[in-house]
């Protein structure tokens, strides 16, 4: 009877994978074919050119003109990495509690064909609603998780950022975020430091319904010239300095 059930629960899981892609004609195909090559099959693919000045849209068109669950779109004009991300997350998804989101970054990669059925296997072993974790760079493998008493206190705002790659959330959760939370102080999308954007809330509102995931599971390509982290870190300190002393979430039930 439980296997059954586990095996009901595994048919029901769906992975939404949000790939954001500017002027990455050099990853975009790797990228691409590291979702293609898991061995769990049950996931979306939506991928946002963001008005590429080089060859990603046709190279990433190539490939998901191949496969029926994958979707592209492109910008007229270019709108940044956070209002593409919400663009998309706001489509209608059928289940929000049986549907986990994945960002990854065109630039970047999933690590093995066995990363969806590790996170997979993380929601279904812990019931959790979000995920962090380890990931490799040019810097080697990193990835910590938060201490106990930041997660029990919700001071995620006050402590280092460890809420890196892979970041993966229940749909249900990205719902809860206060849009306008998405916004900086010109009612514009955060064009940088984005990912504590989202990231912050939902650790709050998921409490100890949280993983840290200690396999490597991506690849962070930090040497592309074009980083954030490379050509806007002035204007990411400030942007995550903002971010920070934002309002808190309390926690939030989920089933």
């Amino acid at each position: 009877m439980v296997k059954k059930l586990d095996h009901n629960v595994n048919k029901n899981f769906l992975f939404n994978i949000i790939v954001p892609v500017f002027n990455a004609e050099q990853y975009i195909e790797k990228c691409l074919k590291s979702i293609l090559k898991q061995s769990y099959k049950r996931f979306q693919v939506q991928v946002v050119d963001d008005c590429s000045s080089d060859s990603s849209y046709e190279i990433a068109s190539s490939i998901c003109d191949m496969n029926k669950n994958f979707k592209i779109l492109k910008n007229s004009r270019r709108i940044g990495a956070l209002n593409n991300i919400s663009n998309l997350l706001d489509t209608k998804i059928k289940e929000p509690s049986r549907t986990v989101d994945l960002i990854i970054d065109g630039d970047d990669y999933l690590y093995s064909g066995d990363v969806l059925n590790i996170v997979k296997e993380k929601y279904l072993e812990t019931n959790c609603l979000i995920t962090y974790g380890s990931h490799i760079s040019s810097k080697g493998i990193q990835g910590k998780k938060y201490p106990r008493l930041i997660r029990e206190f919700n001071l995620f705002r006050k402590y280092f950022w460890y809420g890196s790659h892979l970041r993966t959330f229940r749909h249900d959760l990205w719902l809860a975020i206060n849009p306008q939370d998405l916004l900086n102080m010109k009612k514009e999308y955060y064009p940088v430091a984005w990912d504590l954007a989202m990231m912050f809330p939902m650790l709050e509102m998921a409490g100890k319904r949280q993983e840290f995931i200690s396999e490597i599971l991506y690849v962070y390509n930090d040497n592309n010239p074009i980083s954030d982290h490379k050509i806007k870190r002035k204007e990411q300190i400030l942007a995550a300095k903002e971010i920070r002393q934002k309002k808190i979430y309390n926690k939030r039930n989920f089933h």
